[in-house]
């Protein structure tokens, strides 16, 4: 398959940008200008440059973000994490107007969590 073979989904625009070797990136296309378009740029990792935050459907951001990794005491790095990311929705939700849908995951660790039980004779 070639890269013009690929399905663009509905809400991105067809026209991709190529940067290299990486594949397109479809910039999400405002069909009935019922997005919250603010002026908001965000860091591109695909592009390398600061594109314009276009939500792809309406007012409602989907937010996935990997939580923490449990399999020892907290500390002020998880913290940080999970303040950061509330400070971000909140900028989304209470200043710019964004309906955010946020997800965080929380991966255990179950063979680390029980092999230490076990050194610790619990």
């Amino acid at each position: 398959r070639t890269m013009s073979d690929l399905h663009v989904p509905s809400g991105l625009s067809p026209d991709g940008e190529a940067h290299g070797a990486y594949p397109k990136w479809y910039q999400p296309k405002d069909e009935n200008r019922k997005q919250r378009i603010t002026g908001l740029r965000i860091a591109n990792s695909l592009t390398g440059q600061k594109d314009l935050f276009v939500p792809r459907n309406g007012n409602r951001v989907t937010w996935y973000t990997c939580g923490p990794t449990v399999y020892d005491v907290c500390h002020m790095g998880h913290a940080r994490a999970y303040l950061t990311m509330d400070i971000i929705r909140r900028i989304l939700e209470d200043y710019l107007g964004y309906d955010v849908f946020l997800q965080v995951n929380v991966t255990d660790i179950d063979d680390k969590i029980i092999l230490r039980a076990r050194r610790n004779k619990l």
